[in-house]
């Protein structure tokens, strides 16, 4: 996520301590993402505050590793402190975080605004957990147990205020600080590939345009002048987003946003672009997937190649940057499909960016992979975006091949090379510095490990 959102504040641990906070309990966010286990700064965060509980958020399996690594350091270092898992991973495969090698005392199922403090009360007091709704913990022999279930959080008006404090960062593109704000969980659409649904239900809800409001308002008071929008589909109930963006231009409230939106849910409502722009909106993030039926049909996400041209152009019109994202190496999908998603990609973004055909925990296509035997590793250090995980379909060494020599293309070729150095849209050239900051990142940590003998993680 650092990719599309670069300063965004932790919005997960935020939200979950602004309930914990409102609660009675005492709460402090140490916002360490990308550090590596065993940090000093860590561990002075922890001496500082001396917690009973220490709650991580995992989201992206492919961070599990490094999570769970962390964790176990902090429990050597602390063996009297509680360890507390949540988000898309742990709710998903427990096992890794909770099995004979997991350091961890819980992990928090889904949601967990309705059951974080009974949770958090439980552990701390060392009752049993099975009390608590919402919870997994190691039991006799091992196994991984479950609580009652309690799945979402039904009403997002009346969660209190996430809990700002301390973890609000510099912006990018903005004199004034930056941070992560939610305005609708679930996502009525079924991608295949995709993990939403399963986590968050397939049901969507909405916050209000007039809470919104009350939380950029607030935001604006601390200093923000620049927020990021995570919902993973956002506007799809249009009605509330034109709200939304006439409310902020007719308070001339100043900010400048990023949103992820479909491509479908522009093109069937082509006033969102302009009303955006003049918002401040700067930046789409659109998944396009690719241009070819092929890999619109495994993707399952109802696109067309006219419909993403069209999204593309409504938003170029107004002045906002397209951030592209599209899938390499699907099953049904063979060179040509690929080599035309490249191509018609990179003509259709302003930021182009392709991954590997990956299967999620908790997405349709990995149910049913892991069901059939489907699936090449259930590591979750190789479900990063430069490995193919889908047995029987390609060959994995030739798919991996093929996708890094596109994106050597990529990076070599003149255009890209432009945006990164004198692009005049600020915008489009400090991504660009980015990518070829993590692209260089990347080779030469592979380039360290292949010397050392040992195997490349993300």
């Amino acid at each position: 996520m650092q990719a599309l959102f670069p300063n965004g504040s932790p919005l997960n641990l935020q939200i979950l301590s602004g309930v914990l906070n409102a609660a009675g309990h005492e709460v402090k966010i140490a916002d360490l993402h990308g550090l590596p286990p065993g940090n000093r700064e860590l561990f002075r965060a922890i001496d500082s505050f001396k917690p009973d509980i220490i709650g991580f958020s995992n989201s992206e399996i492919a961070n599990a590793s490094a999570v769970i690594k962390a964790a176990a350091g902090i429990k050597k270092k602390y063996p009297g402190v509680k360890l507390l898992a949540g988000g898309q991973t742990p709710t998903f495969m427990p096992e890794l975080f909770l099995g004979p090698e997991g350091p961890f005392d819980a992990v928090a199922l889904y949601e967990a605004e309705a059951t974080i403090c009974g949770i958090v009360e439980a552990l701390a007091s060392g009752k049993s957990l099975s009390g608590a709704p919402g919870a997994a913990w190691r039991g006799t022999g091992g196994r991984v147990e479950r609580s009652a279930p309690e799945r979402s959080c039904a009403d997002l008006d009346k969660l209190p205020f996430p809990y700002w404090e301390g973890t609000l960062r510099k912006g990018t593109f903005s004199p004034g600080l930056a941070a992560s704000m939610e305005t609708s969980r679930g996502c009525p659409y079924r991608c295949v590939f995709c993990s939403i649904p399963g986590f968050y239900g397939a049901t969507p809800r909405y916050k209000s345009a007039s809470r919104i409001m009350e939380e950029l308002r607030h935001l604006k008071s601390k200093g923000v002048t620049e927020v990021y929008f995570i919902d993973d589909s956002f506007a799809t109930r249009p009605e509330i987003t034109r709200e939304l963006f006439n409310s902020m231009i007719s308070e001339k409230l100043g900010l400048r946003f990023l949103v992820q939106v479909r491509a479908d849910v522009l093109s069937a409502n082509p006033d969102l672009a302009g009303l955006g722009a003049r918002a401040g909106l700067f930046m789409a993030v659109v998944g396009f997937e690719g241009y070819t039926a092929a890999v619109q049909r495994e993707a399952r996400k109802g696109n067309s190649a006219g419909i993403n041209r069209e999204a593309s152009k409504l938003l170029r019109r107004h002045g906002v940057a397209v951030y592209g994202t599209h899938v390499f190496g699907g099953p049904e999908s063979g060179l040509r499909d690929n080599l035309t998603t490249f191509a018609e990609g990179r003509r259709n973004s302003d930021l182009f960016r392709m991954t590997i055909f990956t299967p999620l925990p908790g997405s349709r296509l990995y149910s049913d992979l892991a069901g059939a035997g489907g699936l090449g590793s259930n590591d979750p250090s190789d479900f990063y975006e430069g490995k193919y995980l889908i047995k029987g379909s390609h060959n994995p060494t030739l798919v991996s091949f093929c996708y890094f020599a596109l994106q050597a293309l990529h990076y070599a070729l003149p255009d890209t090379i432009f945006k990164a150095v004198a692009h005049p849209n600020k915008i489009i050239r400090t991504f660009h510095r980015r990518a070829y900051y993590g692209s260089a990142r990347f080779v030469l940590g592979s380039a360290l490990t292949l010397l050392k003998g040992g195997r490349r993680k993300p």
